[in-house]
């Protein structure tokens, strides 16, 4: 009997701490229909809703918690790598929009190395997604800024993200230490948001070009 309460205990404490992390939050049926109302796909729109609901949980249930510093560091790694998903991503459906429909500009999308202008990419007439789904974060920024889907500012910081979402050395983690290893959550929370703001901004400019035109021509 008492074991009987104790779990029946532990599992309203579970639902309370549940329910106050999702308190506030807005739920993946309306971030579909809000912040990634301009991603045309009805499944990637699904899933950054989903995503991003998920992480903002994440967080919110860290404060119901109150971890102490390092384990809110661990969960402040989650979502980074969560944030920087949803920002490769939405830079991943922009990009193929363009390429799909004659939006591309400059040479960068061209080749896997647009740094080195080595290993070169064919687009053929179908649809980019499987040669995009093999591009990283770095080249997904650098041909997004070419195209003027994004500004260079913007892309100076994703590529912020992309390397704090690709480090692993605890060496590194001891230099910065931990009060500015926890700001980096906030930071790359802005982020996604102004990847959004951009991306709804680019395009909207391509449905209001004149037909036959482009924002980019």
């Amino acid at each position: 009997m008492e074991k009987a309460i104790q779990i029946q205990f532990g599992q309203q404490v579970i639902e309370l701490l549940a329910n106050l992390a999702r308190s506030d939050l807005k739920l993946p049926d309306a971030l579909a229909r809000e912040e990634f109302a301009h991603v045309t796909d009805a499944r990637i729109r699904r899933a950054l809703a989903q995503v991003f609901y998920g992480v903002r949980w994440i967080y919110k249930l860290g404060l119901a918690l109150l971890f102490k510093d390092e384990e809110r560091a661990a969960h402040i790694r989650t979502q980074i790598v969560d944030y920087a998903s949803i920002c490769e991503a939405l830079l991943s459906f922009c990009v193929g929009h363009a390429i799909s429909h004659g939006l591309a500009r400059g040479e960068s999308y061209k080749w896997k190395y647009p740094d080195k202008r080595e290993g070169p990419l064919r687009w053929g007439p179908g649809s980019p997604d499987p040669l995009l789904r093999k591009q990283g974060l770095y080249w997904l920024v650098r041909v997004a800024e070419e195209f003027g889907i994004i500004g260079a500012d913007l892309a100076e910081h994703l590529q912020w993200l992309r390397t704090e979402r690709n480090a692993i050395h605890i060496r590194e983690r001891v230099a910065m230490g931990s009060q500015a290893y926890l700001a980096e959550s906030k930071k790359a929370y802005e982020l996604v948001y102004e990847v959004i703001r951009e991306t709804k901004l680019w395009m909207a400019a391509q449905e209001k070009a004149p037909r036959g035109r482009t924002a980019c021509s």
